[in-house]
């Protein structure tokens, strides 16, 4: 599947989605198939190491504060245990990157 860059006459934005276990893959296919997957972040590296080999040019990271650091993220998707939602959206609000959390 390759990406679509944008979505109708909008450019579609850099996001990053953190988590990708069971419902954070769903995530990643559906933004990287509209164009707007950057970096997938997730703290198994056997996880980032099959979504590579599956997502060309997408970069990924097991590093949360890295993802935050990241300059061309736009937006962050968090899809990670309920526990850590909090703190995540926090940090994400903090270095003013939009957030959305699924449910």
């Amino acid at each position: 599947m390759e990406p679509n860059n944008s979505v109708g006459s909008i450019k579609a934005p850099n996001v990053a989605v953190v988590g990708s276990g069971y419902w954070g893959q769903n995530l990643v296919r559906n933004f990287y198939a509209l164009g707007a997957l950057r970096l997938v972040c997730d703290r198994d590296e056997h996880v980032l190491a099959a979504m590579r080999s599956q997502y060309n040019g997408v970069e990924s990271t097991s590093s949360f504060a890295q993802t935050m650091n990241n300059a061309a993220i736009r937006a962050v998707v968090i899809a990670t245990p309920a526990v850590h939602h909090a703190s995540m959206v926090r940090e994400a609000l903090l270095a003013d990157k939009d957030e959305r959390r699924p449910g």
